[in-house]
């Protein structure tokens, strides 16, 4: 067993912890012994038994799942454009899918949530692409100023309709991010989506591996890297649309947790896909939590106050390399 695998059961109990913190802290507090009842002697005539199961659990399981995706996107993103700074967020993939979304909210106002996922995707795609293909043969920095300023134009455009129409309280969700509302209903539809898109990025591991190399080495190993190239972002675009449909535009989640993986276990996929999706969940429930203790501030307040930093940090530490 690689032992890079040992430190496995502490992130496994991490998110455990994390889960049971969320279900304690937020704007009304529970006792350790009131969870520990919802999970296994659920009492539904109890009012504080009915709140934590159908309120709060579902907001912390979706939490974990948003940051699972998001985390992981992130990295795969990373990996398919050789830049250590792409994201969903700064690659205007969010921001495709909060359009789409928009748009299928006032096209179809009854729209289901399989529905928002499905345009969100489609949102989401489309910008990833027009943005990859702009900045294919360009320095990184090329593609940040370009996801950059296509993000600010979709977002133009969405606060416009949501004026036109009278959106606001709708859009609200999307624009400060954040699990409230989710449903059971929700997680166990997406739930195993994003697990077969994971196994299937799991299994492409190796691929991902070489294409770090550079597409030179890549053909040099006989590497088709055109499609896997193509299918890993596919996927990486599906995870963070989904992420949006759940719980809208959650920035430097998908920066800030790849990076911390990488410089914790290294580079190859096999472990960091497994340890980016965790800890992202893990991050997530709590910035999710301490978003309910402080009055419920929007999430990405709380992930900017560690991801802003990092960023910076990235730019100052590598800031020839995007010169």
């Amino acid at each position: 067993m690689d032992r890079k695998w040992y430190p496995l059961p502490i992130v496994v109990m991490g998110i455990l912890l994390s889960f049971v913190a969320a279900m304690m802290f937020g704007t009304n507090t529970y006792t350790f012994q009131q969870v520990l009842d919802v999970i296994f002697n659920l009492d539904m005539t109890d009012q504080a038994h009915q709140i934590l199961y159908e309120i709060r659990m579902p907001r912390v399981l979706g939490a974990l799942l948003a940051g699972f995706m998001i985390s992981i996107s992130g990295l795969v993103l990373q990996s398919v454009t050789h830049n250590d700074l792409s994201e969903p967020s700064i690659l205007g993939i969010n921001a495709g899918a909060n359009l789409a979304i928009i748009v299928g909210a006032l096209l179809l106002p009854t729209l289901p949530f399989i529905g928002v996922m499905g345009v969100g995707f489609a949102g989401g795609m489309l910008v990833g692409l027009v943005i990859l293909s702009m900045t294919r043969y360009r320095s990184p920095m090329h593609l940040i100023l370009a996801g950059a300023g296509i993000s600010l134009l979709l977002y133009a455009v969405t606060d416009f309709l949501v004026i036109t129409f009278g959106l606001g309280q709708y859009v609200a969700f999307f624009t400060a991010g954040g699990a409230a509302g989710q449903s059971m209903s929700n997680i166990i539809l997406v739930f195993p989506i994003a697990l077969v898109l994971v196994t299937v990025l799991l299994f492409l591991s190796k691929e991902l591996d070489v294409l770090l190399f550079g597409d030179e080495m890549a053909v040099s190993l006989g590497q088709n890297q055109a499609l896997y190239r193509r299918v890993t972002l596919v996927l990486a675009i599906m995870l963070a649309s989904m992420a949006v449909a759940m719980v809208g535009n959650v920035v430097f989640l998908g920066l800030l947790v790849p990076h911390i993986v990488k410089m914790l276990f290294g580079n190859m996929h096999r472990f960091t896909i497994v340890y980016t999706g965790m800890m992202g969940a893990m991050i997530f429930a709590l910035s999710d939590m301490f978003a309910r203790v402080f009055n419920e501030t929007p999430v990405n307040a709380i992930i900017a106050v560690i991801g802003l930093p990092f960023f910076i940090y990235i730019i100052k530490k590598r800031g020839r390399k995007y010169a």
